[in-house]
């Protein structure tokens, strides 16, 4: 006959060792142990049942904090500033909770707002050169005088083309935030910077020259 009592009591040993010795996940150890500790002390399957509350419950919020945890570790070293904002988001809020079905509900909220917050936080179309790069060639090819006014109208049209792309990109983020406007000192933060393949001189010249064509 199986003694189910001593099976799950080496169920839940088996599950606390997993995590000990692990300073990432120092507090999922805990939580396990203390399930472990309960279960141990019990002499039935039914004392274990009126003794365990919420441990199982502790576990999934220890387990979530620890992942945020490492996260949020990693998100600091790159300067990361968005992603890691929503990990410490998550860490405090799950401080404030007792039960699985609230902790994800209020990840799938903070993973919602944080989409959104990355997908709002873009230098699009900036990081796209290919604008500028035409306009350049347009404005300073070396031609003969039959075909310069062709060639500031080819100028003209990609003006109008950066002109649209921002706006464009300015019309579908307020669908998201609204009031949002492209920030030209995003450019330079860390996270997109590292982004922009070209040397900080090349990087300001084509922030001027966009500046310019967009009067701003």
């Amino acid at each position: 006959m199986i003694d189910y009592l001593e099976t799950y009591k080496q169920y839940y040993f088996v599950r606390m060792k997993r995590y000990e010795g692990n300073t990432d996940y120092t507090n999922t150890f805990a939580a396990e142990k203390a399930l472990f500790d309960i279960i141990n002390s019990c002499k039935t399957l039914e004392e274990f049942k009126s003794k365990m509350g919420n441990a199982n419950e502790q576990i999934a919020i220890a387990l979530v904090t620890d992942q945020q945890q490492i996260r949020l570790g990693h998100y600091n070293e790159i300067n990361e500033v968005i992603k890691a904002e929503s990990c410490r988001r998550i860490i405090e809020k799950a401080k404030q909770l007792n039960n699985s079905t609230d902790l994800i509900s209020m990840v799938n909220e903070e993973q919602n707002a944080v989409n959104i917050a990355i997908a709002t936080d873009t230098i699009s179309p900036f990081d796209d050169t290919g604008y500028l790069e035409n306009i350049e060639i347009w404005e300073q090819a070396k031609v003969p005088d039959t075909y310069r006014e062709r060639f500031s109208a080819y100028a003209r049209e990609q003006k109008t083309k950066l002109k649209n792309g921002y706006s464009d990109i300015e019309n579908e983020m307020n669908k998201w935030k609204p009031g949002w406007q492209f920030d030209f000192e995003k450019i330079n933060e860390e996270r997109h910077r590292r982004l922009l393949p070209y040397p900080d001189e090349v990087i300001l010249e084509q922030k001027r020259s966009t500046q310019q064509i967009l009067n701003r």
